[in-house]
């Protein structure tokens, strides 16, 4: 549900930079309480995936700021496009992992 919402939201003209803190806190705990359930479903300690999923959850914050930024303004497409194509990658790389462990 949560992905979803987020998905639609962030096309919206008028959401705020992910990197607002409240979009970065939102990251920040979805990240590790996504990281502590995949640890656990793995068999591994919640701590440890929660702390890993935290870090990602920064990480993909940032680093997913600026490369979308950067393919906005290099490949000279609307940002909705390239949102479009980083959630389909986002998506992708999640059902990637989670079916590996």
């Amino acid at each position: 549900m949560l992905a979803i919402t987020e998905i639609v939201f962030d096309k919206l003209p008028n959401t705020p930079n992910r990197t607002a803190p409240l979009g970065l806190i939102a990251r920040i705990v979805t990240g590790g309480l996504t990281g502590a359930c995949v640890a656990v479903g793995g068999g591994q300690s919640a701590f440890v995936g929660a702390g890993l999923g935290l870090i990602g959850g920064i990480v993909g914050c940032f680093g997913g700021y600026q490369a979308r930024a950067r393919l906005v303004r290099s490949l000279g497409q609307p940002d909705f496009n390239v949102a479009l194509i980083e959630d389909l990658i986002a998506i992708g790389g999640s059902l990637f992992i989670v079916s590996r462990f």
